[in-house]
């Protein structure tokens, strides 16, 4: 299979995205489209998609080729729809297969069994043997827990039904999928989900993505777009940086070689143009510096990807302790709660970000530190020095809808910022020269976004809460504005599932959950710990340790005399040989049934292959009991896949409990 865009042309507003450009897109490949937000990125899905027609040009894609495209709008009906209902609505054509069966062996009509023998094999090869348990499978990797299955769409908040729009496409099964950002809205358990998912993919992948670490990977490919004209390679995201480093030194020393041989051969047209003897020669080194001059032309370098200074109002000196909570707990009005009580300390200069699942109540933490929610009881002190800059996904109501771009963010800032300040800030967040001037009710929602993060840096500052701060950013903007917080010397305290922000920044790594709050050093430490376990928590921490007062506990640990270390080790060897023992035969069950489970998958397909041959049929009894067979197998199948999942349940329940007792 090939997906062939010949000589496309496609222009919006009196620009031009694309001009003439041509591409194949092979069977298996894994294409990342990449680059500055507005450069036509989603325009090239929605091209492929056909959701978007070319100006000129051809998109040529085999007939019958299944597109998976994540719809921009739900309308009404959807919104009405229970989760697992709208998902599985796109395997119909599953259910209304099964009706058919039943009809046909009701009837004894052994033509049409066959030819639903052959249509079973298609459905099969696109949705699995189980849409239902397809669909369940990608919902709990997204991150859903089954109490969200039944309720319909129109309850769930914007960012979970955009998870829910992605669950429809993963569940129908395409040989293309079309994926505009997939990671928006997840958090880092279920963007490792996904990625897992992805890998085994074996059809077309074509995604757009400002996540790094997933660009890393899922790429086999790169489309960057955003240059003089789109380069396509071969290469994950970093490969492709180093590469096209690379490429612009061979160009750079190619350009410096035919600039110097032009300067030659103009030196000599000018020299001697005008001497009879030499004027023929004079006139060949014109033509050749003309050709010169057009090579050079080609050999113009790219634009720097850019790399902006940033200066801010110095903020001023913050007291040691920023933030202390004693027994902080929040509850909602139904009573359901986040967290038990926290007790936790935060110094001037600490970078903490929290983790955990969406819901596991990160962003209410940040709310209540920002003063933005009550606690239901405890308190979260916050020093009387403490400036402190907030931002959240919803604040765009802070901006002067009938102000230039450059009017407010002056407006929002700190009255000393000086034009330098506020226009290199600006800078960063990709609101450059163009946009000063630019009314703020023209921007689009994610440069609304971006205009208010930029004003945190210009308020003076001494702490940053941000939740979610790279929504909405492009590549270029992620690295600024990790530049950017990594010069910040206040306290910063974020929410964010961006992997590569959270190395990138030095933070600690407070991961929540029901138990409470989990430090840990940094990001890789975190990860570490979380990948070094047989299976994820479900709360997305790692193996609990006892709720800290976070910074205080790492920074003075407590010494052990030699015999309390002999003690502690003797005592942990104990607890690790009890629990080796009560694991053992659920693990060795575990091997057994996962061994039988293999040998039923093996005879499943080939009782499959022989009912694939016409041959099968010749001979009605055997056609018969392969038929039974292969049912039979397909129950033995699901079982043992349940009887897996309890046991690989009992193990994980064995494993929190030794867990447990080794902080208690």
């Amino acid at each position: 299979m090939k997906i062939t865009l010949h000589e496309i042309s496609k222009a919006f507003g009196g620009r031009d995205i694309f001009t003439n450009f041509s591409l194949d897109i092979e069977s298996g490949m894994h294409l990342c489209v990449c680059g500055p937000n507005g450069m036509g990125k989603s325009t090239l899905l929605r091209l492929v998609a056909g959701l978007e027609v070319p100006d000129a040009g051809r998109v040529l894609i085999p007939s019958g080729v299944r597109l998976g495209y994540v719809e921009q709008e739900l309308d009404a009906k959807a919104l009405e729809t229970p989760l697992i209902t709208y998902v599985l609505d796109v395997v119909h054509d599953w259910n209304e297969f099964w009706l058919d069966w039943e009809e046909a062996q009701a009837k004894g009509d052994e033509a049409r069994i066959k030819e639903l023998m052959h249509k079973q094999a298609e459905l099969e090869a696109s949705v699995g043997y189980n849409p239902e348990q397809r669909a369940k499978t990608v919902l709990s990797g997204l991150g859903f827990s089954e109490r969200k299955w039944t309720r319909t769409l129109g309850e769930l908040s914007g960012g979970w039904r955009e998870r829910a729009k992605l669950a429809r496409v993963l569940t129908a099964g395409a040989d293309v999928l079309l994926l505009d950002e997939p990671t928006n809205h997840l958090d880092i358990d279920a963007v490792e989900w996904l990625e897992d998912f992805l890998k085994s993919f074996q059809g077309v992948l074509v995604f757009v993505a400002h996540d790094r670490v997933f660009m890393d990977h899922m790429s086999t490919h790169i489309l960057y777009l955003g240059g003089q004209k789109p380069v396509f390679r071969k290469a994950t995201y970093t490969q492709f940086l180093h590469l096209q480093e690379e490429y612009e030194l061979q160009r750079e020393r190619e350009r410096k070689a035919v600039q110097e041989d032009l300067q030659r051969k103009m030196a000599f047209v000018d020299r001697f143009r005008y001497k009879a003897t030499k004027a023929r020669q004079a006139g060949s080194r014109l033509k050749q510096a003309k050709k010169l001059e057009k090579e050079l032309d080609g050999l113009r370098p790219e634009p720097k990807r850019k790399e902006l200074r940033f200066s801010w109002p110095e903020a001023p000196h913050a007291e040691k302790l920023i933030y202390h909570a004693v027994d902080l707990e929040f509850h909602f009005p139904d009573g359901k709660f986040m967290w038990p009580r926290l007790n936790f300390s935060i110094y001037n200069g600490q970078r903490v970000a929290f983790v955990g699942h969406n819901g596991c109540g990160k962003s209410t933490l940040i709310k209540l530190m920002a003063e933005r929610l009550a606690p239901t009881h405890g308190v979260v002190q916050r020093s009387t020095s403490a400036r402190v800059g907030y931002y959240a996904q919803h604040q765009m109501e802070l901006l002067r809808e009938d102000m230039t771009v450059l009017a407010c963010i002056r407006s929002m800032s700190d009255p000393h910022t000086t034009e330098e300040e506020l226009m290199s800030v600006l800078g960063l967040f990709l609101l450059g020269q163009n946009f000063f001037d630019r009314q703020v009710s023209n921007l689009s929602g994610g440069e609304k976004c971006r205009l208010v993060l930029a004003s945190l840096f210009l308020k003076r500052c001494n702490v940053l809460l941000l939740d979610e701060p790279t929504n909405h950013l492009d590549l270029e903007s992620r690295e600024a504005l990790a530049n950017a917080l990594k010069r910040f010397e206040g306290t910063l305290i974020m929410v964010a599932h961006d992997r590569w922000l959270l190395g990138e920044t030095n933070c600690e790594i407070w991961a929540l959950d029901r138990e409470g709050i989990h430090d840990y050093a940094s990001f890789a430490a975190y990860d570490e710990a979380r990948h070094s376990l047989p299976a994820k928590e479900a709360s997305g921490a790692p193996k609990p340790v006892q709720p800290q007062q976070a910074a205080k506990s790492q920074a003075q640990p407590k010494s052990l005399s030699r015999e309390e270390q002999k003690r502690l080790r003797r005592e942990q060897a104990e607890a690790r040989n009890a629990l080796h023992k009560k694991l053992k035969p659920l693990k060795e069950k575990y091997a057994k049934l996962e061994e039988e489970l293999n040998r039923a998958m093996e005879e499943e397909q080939e009782t499959e292959h022989k009912l694939a041959d016409p041959e099968t049929y010749a001979d009605k009894n055997l056609s018969t009991t392969l038929l039974a067979r292969y049912n039979e197998l397909k129950l033995l199948c699901e079982k043992l896949f349940l009887d897996l999942e309890e046991l690989e349940g009992q193990i994980r329940t064995i494993e929190e409990e030794a867990g447990k007792g080794e902080t208690a």
